[in-house]
């Protein structure tokens, strides 16, 4: 029997706390009973597979906007942009009204999304199938009266049509084309707001600037359907910010033209102004190399950038062709062959004041052979006998009363003979100076030569390098930014 009491006394416990939880939950959920019955009410019978209008021949009106709240990428490679959207959209929903004094004055409830008929309005140039799966949807706004309110945020990538003639000065134009997949303009008439885009709750991005953006509004017909389908399109004006370009591309670019046009300066004797050039090469073919991959591989256009380095490939080629030319002409002196008379005067008299260059010329080069021996040292190499006797003029000049050679002894014969080759080694050693001389001579007018090519062809090279640099950069679009008036909207 205590054991009965004592699970009696316990069963009466929980069944007071049972009766004191319900009556607290009866209490608490009186505020809320109200909406209750309305979404039970509306939500009866409710089948979110039928479009809400009140014939079904009649188009519904919906509305549509778009709010642009990032650029988030521009894939000029693939030829896509992504950006971050915010979409309203708004339609009556006839099935979904109620008198608000009925139910505590309630005049706006919210509902999942799933649970109310929704149209399928989709990106048409949508280039990623899974941005439905990055949308971020909520509830549904209802009124009411049956106003409709859906927004929702999504990242949409879409395929963009990207103009590179001018980059990294360009300018693009990416529209984004909305319309019903499923619906033609019979069922569902679109109707946009506004006559531009929403961008007040624009993020800056930091590679490209919003110039504007604009809606329209337009019928389509396909091949398939003979019905039109009403498009919305927006088109998202935008130009790029080209320092980033002109820092990491441009100025490399620029620097190492500078550095190999330095190689007319360098000394021809130093054995290093072709390797210059040819290294110089190497450097901008690996520039070259990662603009290309940044850019599309398309064929209808040249990109400016690109364009900018193949000019410069092509002038630092050139001026490495005009390195080995201008080394031929340092190293002509050692043949022998003389400066021709106009060259010296066009070269020496003209272009080397015109540059103001200081020449270190040699007097002119004595002429090949005797004719430059002093007379009274030269030998009368004609009237040499053979047996290696001086000439009677130097004969007499060792001894003036001498007889002819027929009656000098054998002694005096052995001394002619070996004064005589003395004097003819000294002569050949003076002929051979003059020569050097004259090579000398020679060879450092091939050298200062040039010299005075070289600075003209540095100054020639600077100066289209500097003029196709400003000419290039300061070649962008005429800030025109493919813009329409938009179409305005369809009555509603």
């Amino acid at each position: 029997m205590e054991v009965l009491k004592r699970l009696a006394k316990k069963v009466g416990i929980l069944l007071q706390g049972l009766l004191m939880s319900s009556s607290s939950l009866i209490q608490s959920s009186q505020g809320d009973i109200h909406e209750y019955k309305l979404i039970r009410d509306l939500m009866k019978g409710y089948q979110k597979q039928v479009k809400p209008s009140r014939n079904h021949s009649d188009a519904l009106n919906v509305t549509f906007g778009l709010a642009l709240s990032q650029i988030i990428d521009v894939d000029e490679k693939n030829q896509i942009i992504t950006t971050n959207c915010w979409i309203n959209q708004g339609w009556i929903d006839y099935k979904l009204r109620w008198v608000p004094e009925k139910y505590g004055n309630i005049e706006v409830i919210r509902l999942p999304f799933q649970e109310v008929w929704k149209p399928d309005i989709l990106l048409y140039n949508n280039a990623d199938v899974t941005s439905q799966v990055s949308s971020v949807s909520t509830n549904v706004i209802v009124t009411f009266s049956g106003n409709v309110t859906w927004l929702s945020m999504v990242i949409y990538k879409s395929s963009c049509s990207i103009d590179v003639k001018y980059f990294p000065f360009d300018e693009q134009n990416c529209t984004l084309e909305f319309a019903s997949w499923t619906y033609d303009a019979n069922a569902i008439k679109l109707v946009i707001v506004g006559d531009s885009g929403d961008i007040s709750n624009y993020i800056p991005n930091s590679e490209w600037n919003l110039f504007k953006l604009e809606q329209k509004w337009r019928n389509i017909t396909f091949s398939c359907c003979p019905e039109p389908y009403i498009f919305v399109s927006y088109s998202i004006l935008m130009t790029r910010r080209p320092l980033f370009y002109l820092f990491n591309m441009v100025m490399p670019c620029v620097l190492i033209t500078m550095v190999a046009l330095l190689g007319f300066y360098m000394p021809s004797d130093s054995g290093e102004k072709v390797s210059m050039g040819i290294t110089t090469l190497l450097s901008m073919t690996v520039f070259l190399m990662i603009v290309a991959e940044n850019m599309p591989p398309t064929s209808d256009v040249v990109p400016l950038i690109g364009l900018y380095y193949g000019i410069t490939i092509a002038i630092v080629s050139f001026a490495t062709g005009m390195t080995v030319l201008t080394l031929n002409i340092h190293h002509n002196g050692t043949r022998g062959y003389e400066v021709p008379s106009i060259v010296k005067k066009f070269c020496f008299g003209i272009l080397a004041k015109i540059l103001c260059i200081r020449l270190e010329l040699p007097g002119t080069p004595p002429k090949r052979g005797m004719e430059q021996v002093p007379q009274h040292d030269r030998f009368d190499v004609e009237k040499l006998q053979e047996n290696g006797s001086l000439s009677p003029r130097f004969s007499r000049r060792l001894n003036p009363t001498a007889t002819p050679p027929g009656g000098v002894d054998s002694y005096e014969k052995q001394f002619i003979r070996v004064m005589h080759k003395v004097y003819q080694t000294i002569e050949r050693n003076e002929m051979r100076l003059v020569e050097q001389d004259r090579r000398d001579a020679i060879k450092q007018e091939w050298q200062q030569l040039a010299i005075v090519i070289d600075r003209l062809l540095l100054l020639i090279f600077l100066f289209t390098t500097i003029t196709v640099t400003f000419t290039i950069m300061l070649h962008g679009p005429q800030a025109q930014v493919y813009s329409e008036e938009p179409t305005p909207a369809p009555p509603a």
